[in-house]
């Protein structure tokens, strides 16, 4: 999940989670009045002009511009900026998100699924600074980057500034001019409080619509008990995630494995989860599992991966799966498992994980 590549509601994105079984302080002081939105939609040329301002710089060039209709709670635009170390396209996004704040929207990106991001979190103006840098086509890393400044708030209040070449041509080029701004300047952007006035017009998004699914057990829940429940003899390390998902890797010595564990409560009966294991054989206690082996969807060269899914007769689904490498997008590193399948299945099984989905059950 990322800021400006995951525009999606927060429920669709989760939902496209939830089916692929993957995979989440108050304003500061000089905040206050900025959450009384308005239905006025945010005037876009003053929207422009604000990021004009902000670049002070001789070389901005053309603006790109979105229209905002009223009762919005995005909106978004773009400058053109030349320099001598290169010409870049700088995109602020002013957004109003539901609270509270999803992970998936305040911190960095999933290291399981963008391995080649370099992101860091800290506090600035009472609010959590995502500072990152990535590759704009993840398929060639070597070659240009985002950069990305997203400031947001837990009344929802978001500021996101990114900054790429300005021709997208460059995208896989492995060397070539830099980027005209610094990370620093990027979040003094994010940061100034000329943006405030344009956060008060947005509107106060909808609340999030209730999914068929429950999917809020921590991160840090499913790492800890997976790292449990793994075998002893393997190292484990690079613990993540984001709500209802956690993951980390195994290294048996012969390489390291991606293992990630998705736990989530679903509406007994529910015809979507039904239709799921439609094929699946019932055990006695009504339990279903299906298990799988096959290339790694958007995996690297030779990457499989292995899959566990149980779906119990009250709902609690948990599903365990093993990439042979660490992370996606990347090549495998090996052609066998570090935990094997039949392992995945007692992992998977563990009475465990209905402790993990109680104790956030709604």
């Amino acid at each position: 999940m990322r800021w400006l590549r995951r525009p999606t509601p927060a429920g669709a994105v989760l939902l496209t989670v939830l089916l692929s079984g993957a995979a989440a302080a108050c304003a500061g002081p000089d905040q206050k009045g900025a959450a009384a939105a308005t239905t006025d939609p945010v005037p876009q040329h003053e929207l422009t002009y604000n990021l004009k301002k902000l670049l002070a710089r001789e070389g901005v060039t053309r603006a790109t511009e979105t229209p905002v209709p009223q009762g919005t709670s995005s909106a978004t635009t773009a400058l053109e900026l030349k320099s001598g170390t290169g010409d870049g396209r700088v995109q602020v996004v002013v957004n109003r998100l539901p609270v509270p704040v999803s992970p998936l929207y305040s911190g960095c990106p999933d290291s399981a699924f963008h391995p080649y991001s370099t992101c860091t979190v800290r506090k600035h103006r009472g609010a959590d600074l995502a500072l990152d840098r990535s590759p704009i086509d993840e398929s060639a890393p070597a070659g240009a980057q985002r950069w990305t400044a997203a400031l947001t708030f837990a009344d929802g209040r978001q500021v996101v500034v990114t900054e790429a070449p300005a021709d997208r041509a460059r995208s896989r080029a492995v060397t070539g001019p830099g980027l005209p701004l610094t990370l620093q300047e990027l979040t003094d952007m994010a940061g100034s409080p000329t943006w405030d006035p344009f956060l008060a017009s947005l509107s106060q998004p909808d609340s999030r619509p209730d999914l068929q699914v429950n999917q809020t057990a921590p991160a840090q829940r499913i790492t800890e008990t997976l790292t449990e429940l793994l075998p002893g003899a393997l190292k484990v390390a690079d613990q993540g995630g984001q709500p209802g998902y956690g993951h980390v890797t195994v290294d048996d010595g012969r390489g390291k494995c991606l293992v990630a564990v998705t736990v989530q409560r679903w509406k007994p009966g529910d015809s979507t989860i039904e239709d799921l294991f439609s094929a699946a054989a019932r055990l006695p206690d009504g339990t279903r599992i299906t298990t799988s082996r096959s290339a790694a969807k958007n995996g690297g060269k030779g990457a499989v991966e292995w899959r566990v899914d149980l779906l119990s007769g009250d709902g609690l689904r948990v599903v365990v799966s093993e990439l042979n490498t660490r992370a996606h997008l990347l090549p495998a590193t090996r052609t066998t498992p570090a935990v094997s399948v039949d392992r995945l299945t007692d992992l998977v099984r563990s009475s465990t994980w209905r402790k993990v989905a109680d104790a956030t059950r709604s």
